[in-house]
């Protein structure tokens, strides 16, 4: 059997294609992933009916259910995006699992993209052997997840674990949830490029602050103290110890490291140690765990 899996951001569609492997388990704590067979990028196309076109155009012969996450709030139980503010287009309220099974005739799962990449580091990945995780994505937003018991938990719309999205200053940049000062707008690929000429990338920051440029480090130390400051208020609201951190910007962690830990220091009398994990299975962690949701009952 074949499963693909699809990872919808904001400027890049990741596929995997999964085999039947071994301990395909009900429980999400459960077993391992199948066999990779194969991945891929794209560019996020201009909307979601032309998502769905690309997405039935890689589905191989044989293949048996297809798993989509998208970076935001779902209807898993309709495939219904809600609020997904990112990828180019009008995503609010579109059928994107009715409109891909119809036409692919295969059963569709559409989940949201941090809990997909939370499964596959949960069952396979920096977070296997472990039953209590906060995960965090970091890319052209911020993702998260937590997991408890060895299970993702999910929330009504699919939203439960948004760390991207607590308040890390007040006073601070617009964030495309309506808030001001979200953790989002400081660590995602857009708030550490803001203000930095020349630099337009998360990976050229990254780069430009190993070669010594004071304005790429001071970028990446506020993306580590906003990281800091809401994982730590997740650890404490939550009790937990291990925090995976994931995502196309999460390259630069290294860089951002020495700020979170003096967040995390700060408050150790209450949250006591953090244990911070860079993800183990790169960018296809979202694609793969989106792939294993597609194959759950």
């Amino acid at each position: 059997m074949t499963r693909l899996g699809v990872d919808v951001g904001g400027t890049a569609v990741k596929w995997a294609l999964l085999g039947e492997g071994e301990g395909e388990g009900e429980g999400e704590g459960e077993g391992e992933a199948a066999e990779v067979l194969g991945t891929g990028t794209v560019p996020t196309p201009s909307g979601p009916a032309e998502v769905v076109e690309l997405v039935a155009g890689l589905v191989p012969e044989g293949a048996v259910s297809i798993g989509i996450g998208l970076p935001g709030h779902v209807d898993r139980a309709a495939g219904i995006a809600l609020f997904v503010p990112n990828p180019p287009g009008e995503w609010t309220g579109f059928p994107v699992g009715p409109e891909l099974s119809g036409r692919t005739g295969l059963p569709v799962a559409v989940v949201n993209d941090a809990r997909a990449f939370a499964l596959a580091e949960l069952r396979t990945g920096a977070a296997r052997g472990r039953s209590d995780v906060l995960f965090a994505v970091l890319g052209t937003g911020i993702g998260g997840a937590v997991a408890l018991a060895g299970e993702i938990l999910t929330g009504p719309r699919d939203n439960l674990g948004e760390v991207g999205h607590i308040t890390v200053d007040p006073a601070g940049p617009p964030c495309c949830c309506g808030n001001r000062g979200c953790a989002e707008t400081y660590a995602a690929a857009p708030g550490i490029v803001r203000g930095l000429d020349g630099l337009t990338t998360a990976a050229a920051v990254a780069a430009a602050a190993r070669a010594g440029d004071r304005a790429a480090t001071a970028a990446l130390g506020r993306a580590g103290w906003a990281l800091g400051v809401a994982l730590g208020d997740a650890v404490a609201l939550l009790g937990i110890g291990t925090v995976v951190v994931g995502g196309g910007v999460a390259g630069a962690l290294d860089l951002m490291l020495a700020a979170m830990r003096d967040e995390f220091e700060r408050r150790r009398p209450l949250i006591g140690d953090v244990a911070v994990l860079p993800a183990a299975l790169g960018p296809w962690a979202g694609a793969i765990g989106a792939a294993l949701y597609g194959g759950m009952p």
